[in-house]
């Protein structure tokens, strides 16, 4: 029991800073009382927080004090009043970036201008014993494309060259060569929908200064102009099908720190380009967007999960091991988050698609090579680079790897089909290109 006349001293000393050993140790000698510390904190606790105290308590305690102990005390409300300041401060400016952000991407949503939708083309089922199967899904994704990086070929050995215009030509060859592929497929299956995941590092960025000395034009150049030239294929690409669906991942090459971050990976280059893609191609009703702030994403297709991800979080400079290592950790991971459905759903995360508990297969980008392996329940696959082997790779890493990407063929019931490879330097000399112009007011 805490005696009366002892009350009003307890919330001095606590006030000037003593700890509640020392104002126990205090109430036994002085009144010969023993009460416990955590006692003394709970009444506290209780006494000061839970109900408000009177005018003329808080003159008491005013009073007691002596000179000494207001300077003190005056000293310790000047400190922690500067570290609200101080802490309210970092908090509004953490507030007002992620508000800026979200902002920005309003923005561009209801005044980017868009392109004209363009009507669909209806294409005839196939004759014969096929016709009335299941259609069969295409899944193309495009990844590495590293817009306003500069490859010199004398630099190369001629192996290889890159630059804003040679990704718009290859881009204009790969568009082409998915729907050539998809009109071959048609003559023996239905091909209703198409699938295009972009895995992340469509710009150069400059997170090396040898990127940030070279590149063909600053980080937002690079982001609208690319934006610009993939929404035109997804646009030439759109009449073809019924459904076109874009999920996005960021890479790394994006991002707007020089250190990798762990934290809003989504505040990065590619996340923006993303969303002025989104914008232009608003008014084609069969092309639909998944942009979520997630470094992965799961979405379904033709009766099957894919993951997808750009590929810079896995361990092991792309060693066969260390994809199966991740695979399977973030297998766990997803089953994990399973045992956690109620605490989950609490979140209320309001995302395109909502992430599943499980995965099939695996997308990725980011090793510039083409490749794949079993993971069991499916496939796991390495999707190449539009840019090619540049003057990093054949330097330090003595390799070379030609500008490609995949598209891979998928059936509801039987699953993974078939993959090709779209060899994109034969597009180099072309002179098919997409329009890369955009007006100074980017509305207009």
């Amino acid at each position: 029991m805490i005696p009366e006349q002892a009350k009003s001293e307890i919330i001095r000393k606590h006030a000037m800073g003593e700890t509640w050993t020392a104002i126990r140790n205090w109430l036994e000698e002085e009144y010969g009382v023993k009460v416990h510390r955590t006692t003394i904190s709970r009444w506290h606790a209780k006494e000061v927080y839970s109900r408000p105290i009177k005018e003329e308590e808080d003159i008491e305690i005013e009073v007691n004090l002596s000179e000494e102990d207001r300077i003190k005390l005056d000293k310790k409300v000047v400190t922690h009043q500067a570290e609200a300041k101080y802490f309210k401060k970092m908090y509004e400016k953490v507030l007002k970036e992620n508000t800026r952000v979200d902002l920005i991407i309003e923005a561009i949503k209801d005044y980017a201008p868009a392109f004209k939708s363009q009507p669909k083309i209806k294409y005839p089922k196939p004759k014969g014993k096929v016709r009335g199967k299941s259609p069969v899904t295409a899944i193309a994704p495009l990844t590495d494309t590293h817009v306003g990086d500069v490859v010199h070929a004398d630099q190369m050995l001629g192996l290889n060259s890159y630059d804003i215009d040679i990704f718009n030509k290859r881009l204009y060859g790969w568009a082409e060569q998915v729907l050539n592929l998809t009109n071959f497929q048609r003559t023996h299956t239905e091909i209703t929908k198409l699938v295009v995941p972009m895995l992340g590092d469509m710009i150069s960025g400059d997170i090396h200064d040898e990127l940030a000395r070279t590149n063909a034009d600053n980080n937002l150049g690079q982001m609208i102009r690319g934006a610009n030239l993939i929404a035109q294929a997804l646009m030439f690409l759109a009449p073809h099908y019924e459904e076109i669906r874009v999920p996005c991942v960021v890479g790394n090459h994006g991002r707007m720190t020089r250190k990798i971050p762990a934290k809003d990976k989504y505040l990065d280059w590619d996340y923006m380009l993303y969303q002025w893609v989104a914008s232009f191609c608003r008014n084609q009703k069969n092309i639909k967007f998944e942009i979520p702030k997630s470094f992965a994403h799961i979405f379904e297709a033709a009766n099957r999960k894919f993951l997808i991800l750009h590929g810079d979080s896995i361990s092991g400079s792309g060693s066969l091991v260390g994809m199966n290592n991740s695979a399977a950790k973030l297998r766990g991971v997803l089953q994990y988050r399973k045992g956690l459905e109620e605490e989950v759903s609490r979140l209320n995360i309001d995302s395109a698609a909502p992430i599943g508990y499980d995965f099939d297969t695996v997308m990725m980008g980011h090793f510039h090579r083409v490749d794949e392996i079993d993971i069991g329940t499916g496939e796991l696959f390495i999707c190449g680079t539009m840019k090619g082997g540049d003057e990093y790779a054949l330097n330090r890493l003595h390799l070379i790897s030609k500008p490609k990407q995949i598209i891979t063929w998928w059936h509801p019931k039987y699953g993974y089909l078939s993959k090709n490879i779209i060899y994109l330097n034969r597009y180099d000399s072309s002179e098919e290109a997409f329009e890369d112009v955009l007006p100074e007011i980017w509305a207009s």
